[in-house]
């Protein structure tokens, strides 16, 4: 079986898990014997750090809300979700594509869009999968879920274009985010942004890309070149600790197999990043497969802290040249994750230019 992306992730399970151990853990040390009750405090409990209230992954919302529209029918189903309250006329464009095993919904990353619309940007969502093996069977063929969301992303944009009571989309604007699967599906879709027609990526963000390693390791799934990507984009690619390149044998997948091909962006312009698994305090923040995934309410501080503000400030710098120094090289802003509640920093990111990267 590939490499689940499944909806509620691995790092959630282990979030709540964690949550679950220690406090009962917490609660058993307290209570101790019966003589004891009334004359033992509570100890305190080591807490993520709250989400900033503003720059790159912050709080400071431009909109209050945003529009879910659907169509498509299929593997070409799409979402789209317009920022409102306000509504501008225009706004940026990001495409923002699943991972395997989604088959319905966009429960997997809830929270990643919702914070990217409210931050004042059109999110597109191809629904390109239906069931297992629909519409491609992982990366013996992958063409198939290629054209799926090549579809989903056009019959989107016919959507929004063709009224003008909807947010339009600024194509020279446009950032690819894929999960998984999804990234891998993504960044066959930059490659060939040119002869898809598709609106040329200036940001591009690839949380552990895998293509599930069943027709061999090192994503063959890949296409074989990336000259296609344009020399000027953004581009970071994550790998977790404990995601795929922590599996026997894919030390050279994920992020260690398509580094190597993007040799023709500058390395001011690319990064390969590593998260570390952190259990300091609860929940634990963990670099299994899924950093960046999030159902409704299940966002941690490796969201706001990581995904979101690399995110945000990959966007700003390719749009205005602003919070590069979040998103790009081993500055202090782009490793720092925050501090747990006792101020003990959390995990920083480790940042290469150039592959492997590992533990």
């Amino acid at each position: 079986m590939l490499h689940a992306a499944y909806t509620v992730s691995r790092r959630t399970l282990l979030s709540v898990g964690a949550v679950t151990i220690a406090a009962a853990g917490a609660f058993a040390s307290w209570v101790g014997p019966p003589s004891a009750l009334g004359s033992t405090t509570l100890p305190t409990v080591i807490t993520q750090p709250p989400q900033p209230t503003s720059g790159p992954g912050g709080s400071d919302y431009s909109h209050d809300d945003w529009r879910v529209s659907s169509g498509g029918s299929g593997n070409d189903a799409w979402y789209v979700f317009e920022p409102i309250d306000p509504q501008p006329a225009s706004a940026p464009l990001a495409i923002v594509m699943h991972g395997y095993f989604e088959f319905s919904g966009y429960a997997q990353m809830y929270e990643f869009i919702r914070h990217t619309v409210r931050k004042g940007t059109i999110v597109i969502y191809p629904r390109w999968q239906t069931d297992v093996a629909n519409p491609c069977p992982g990366p013996f063929d992958i063409e198939p879920c290629m054209t799926s969301a090549m579809n989903g992303i056009r019959g989107a944009l016919s959507y929004l274009q063709a009224s003008p009571d909807r947010v339009q989309p600024d194509l020279d604007r446009t950032s690819y985010f894929g999960f998984s699967f999804g990234g891998i599906i993504t960044a066959n879709l930059a490659n060939r942004y040119v002869s898809l027609n598709l609106p040329e990526p200036k940001a591009i963000f690839l949380d552990d890309p895998h293509d599930g390693g069943l027709a061999g390791f090192g994503e063959p799934a890949l296409d074989d070149s990336m000259s296609g990507i344009p020399s000027t984009v953004k581009l970071e690619c994550h790998s977790g600790a404990d995601g795929v390149i922590s599996e026997p044998g894919k030390e050279t997948s994920s992020c260690n197999a398509l580094f190597p091909m993007l040799g023709h962006i500058r390395k001011r312009n690319k990064d390969l990043v590593l998260t570390h698994t952190d259990d300091h305090g609860e929940p634990v923040l963990s670099s299994a497969h899924g950093v960046c995934t999030a159902p409704a309410g299940m966002a941690d501080a490796y969201d706001w802290n990581f995904c979101w503000k690399v995110w945000d400030a990959l966007r700003s710098c390719a749009d205005s040249r602003t919070d590069c120094r979040y998103a790009l090289g081993r500055t202090q802003k782009h490793r720092s994750m925050g501090a747990w509640s006792d101020g003990v920093p959390i995990i920083p990111l480790k940042i290469r230019d150039v592959a492997p990267i590992g533990p």
